[in-house]
């Protein structure tokens, strides 16, 4: 009878070993690394927080030779960044995302360091919740915890599930001394909009706002011209009560519908205007994210 740690081992490694022929190192600050992972024969996911330099950026390939890349586009909310070869490399396999995950699983972490190449690591995921905001202001759609050490070059790792597929991508730059994984579904999203805005973006209003208790909403301070708050008619001195449905007591509900899967959306507004109610309803604006002002 096979030892199912013998089963599970001989498993882990055949996981490993695919997976490493799309991961590289990635060097684009003065001193150190990261890792990243390649989504095809030109594309590198990888972090933000790590790419510092402005030129030509150095990526360590799983053959051994060093290429050059330059940045695409990044997000500093959600800490990612999407890197362009400059030669392609057809050897890498594309890797699937997962579509799911379940708390206590097994997660493998794969880098790549100059000096040893590929590094493996083993861990549990010991945290999963709903969707977050993160420091830096970006939204990801899961809470991704793993129970690991942080080492040199494990941002940018890609986290696999025990069948291979991708969890999604490792970073040390959202929370402080805790490894926490980008989710798949993220990094989905962010490559779409990189390839058709050139940035993430997010939702604009055109609108100064300031919260008032009586009626409980958004006041409307300044509208700007030309302004998706402008075509919807919206005056200053109106009180936004809802949005979308949702009650607007505070900016974090507005700021719900900025995020960039609302953009394009028309969105029905509830208004308090001189004794009045009335229904309203405004197109989300696309800002790039390099402004981040409602």
């Amino acid at each position: 009878m096979q030892n199912p740690l013998i089963e599970l081992s001989h498993s882990l490694a055949t996981t490993v070993a695919a997976a490493s022929a799309s991961v590289v190192a990635v060097s684009a600050r003065k001193n150190g690394y990261q890792s990243g992972i390649l989504i095809d024969s030109t594309r590198i996911l990888t972090v933000d927080h790590g790419v510092e330099v402005d030129g030509e950026i150095q990526i360590l390939l799983p053959s051994g030779q060093v290429a050059a890349a330059s940045l695409l586009g990044r997000d500093s909310g959600s800490d990612l960044a999407l890197l362009q070869l400059q030669t392609p490399y057809e050897a890498a396999p594309v890797l699937a995302l997962a579509d799911g995950a379940s708390l206590g699983e097994l997660v493998v972490a794969i880098s790549r360091s100059p000096e040893t190449g590929p590094n493996a690591s083993l861990g549990m995921l010991s945290a999963l919740s709903g969707a977050w905001r993160t420091w830096k202001g970006g939204k990801l759609d899961h809470f991704l915890k793993l129970d690991l050490p942080l080492y040199p070059g494990i941002s940018g790792s890609v986290a696999l599930r025990a069948d291979g597929t991708v969890l999604g991508l490792i970073t040390s730059g959202l929370t402080r001394g805790a490894v926490i994984v980008i989710p798949a579904s993220n990094l989905h999203h962010f490559v779409e909009a990189i390839a058709a805005h050139g940035d993430l973006g997010s939702g604009y209003l055109g609108v100064g706002l300031q919260p008032v208790p009586q009626p409980a909403g958004m006041i409307v301070l300044s509208i700007e011209p030309n302004s998706p708050s402008s075509a919807a008619n919206l005056m200053v001195g109106d009180v936004i009560l809802s949005i979308g449905g949702e009650a607007a007591a505070d900016f974090s509900i507005i700021q719900e519908f900025l995020e960039a899967p609302h953009i394009g959306e028309q969105v029905p507004i509830r208004v308090f205007r001189a004794g009045n109610e009335l229904e309203l309803h405004i197109e989300i604006g696309r800002r790039p994210s390099s402004r981040s002002i409602a």
